[in-house]
């Protein structure tokens, strides 16, 4: 639910600056009510089951591969608060969304989903 959330909500925004007049207004809004209701309840979600399965098997935290896998939801949520602020930056001025930077944030944020997925799937080290 977060990071589907955070891939449709990139994917919604880099269509602004092509937009006009209400159409662009409409847009923006939907992307922030879905930031509110879907990334941002899905990371909490995510981030309370992963700290139950830490406390349910603490030997986790012994592996290499889950550090790297949490350094991997830090910058996650830096994304996530990074994407709050360019919505809000584009309700105030919707001029200043730009398409680049919608576009490098969806590809930061399917990087990190696969990186994460190779090291629970995979768990090398």
């Amino acid at each position: 639910m977060w990071i589907g959330g955070l891939l449709l909500i990139t994917s919604m925004m880099k269509v602004v600056p092509d937009e006009v007049g209400a159409a662009r207004e409409r847009l923006i809004v939907v992307a922030r009510r879905l930031f509110i209701v879907s990334a941002n309840v899905g990371a909490a979600v995510a981030i309370l089951f992963g700290i139950g399965g830490l406390i349910a098997e603490p030997g986790l935290l012994e592996s290499g591969w889950m550090h790297v896998k949490i350094l991997l939801v830090v910058f996650m949520l830096v994304i996530h608060v990074r994407l709050y602020m360019r919505i809000n930056a584009a309700e105030n001025d919707p001029s200043a969304a730009s398409r680049r930077e919608f576009t490098a944030l969806h590809g930061i944020v399917s990087l990190l989903l696969l990186a994460i997925l190779y090291l629970v799937i995979a768990r090398p080290f």
